[in-house]
């Protein structure tokens, strides 16, 4: 399974049929299915003439996908309709760098609704409900730094901002509250844990705790 930075496709209209496209800088895959019926090739595992191996189709969020070498080299070497190969290999050349830009990706980027979403004293509740847990808000806040999630703004109020890791995997967010007096208070962006940051947060802090008190053992990636 892929874990990716940008887990939201983009789908572009491709000769009337839609394309799902995935990004991970560098990386770019396009749904299994949207190439083979846009290129003319046979589905993956059926054709002939394959060259490559079954690990070039990925599984991301339950759906298959070719990372864009794969898709390319079916569509020049394995299609069973050239014309279409051909014009697909054409709206990739000419096309596709249009959608792999930094304002596609960033509006094709959701963010969490709040309802889905809990303060950081909140979600320390929550956490601590687990028995292999023992945090509070200050600590998890520390946490969240040592993993890379926020980081102290440099620039105006000094305070804890989320890092384009946590938001780009949908783990924090932020939100627009007022604090101080009510005639005179002040807008200030706070920090959200999304469900999504709630779970890795329970997988990383339960991890710490085993990793006390018993032996660590080697893992491979998750």
């Amino acid at each position: 399974m892929v874990e990716l930075q940008q887990p939201r496709p983009i789908i572009p209209r491709v000769d009337g049929q839609n394309l799902h496209i995935l990004v991970d800088h560098p990386y770019v895959y396009l749904r299994r299915d949207d190439v083979e019926a846009l290129a003319g090739i046979p589905p993956w595992g059926t054709g002939e003439k394959l060259l490559l191996d079954d690990d070039q189709v990925v599984d991301i969020n339950g759906a298959e996908y070719y990372p864009l070498e794969t898709a390319l080299h079916r569509a020049r070497y394995e299609s069973l309709t050239p014309s279409k190969a051909d014009a697909f290999l054409q709206w990739v050349e000419a096309e596709l760098p249009q959608y792999l830009t930094p304002e596609v990706l960033e509006a094709a980027h959701r963010v969490p609704a709040f309802s889905e979403a809990y303060t950081v004293a909140g979600a320390a509740r929550l956490l601590d409900q687990d028995p292999e847990i023992s945090t509070g808000r200050d600590r998890l806040f520390d946490h969240m730094a040592e993993l890379g999630w926020i980081e102290r703004n440099t620039e105006g109020v000094d305070a804890w901002i989320p890092t384009s890791t946590a938001t780009s995997r949908d783990w924090l967010t932020l939100r627009t509250v007022y604090v101080g007096p009510r005639r005179n208070a002040r807008p200030y962006l706070q920090i959200h844990i999304t469900n999504a940051g709630l779970t890795e947060l329970r997988r990383t802090l339960a991890g710490t705790a085993r990793s006390t008190t018993r032996p660590a053992h080697p893992t491979l990636f998750d």
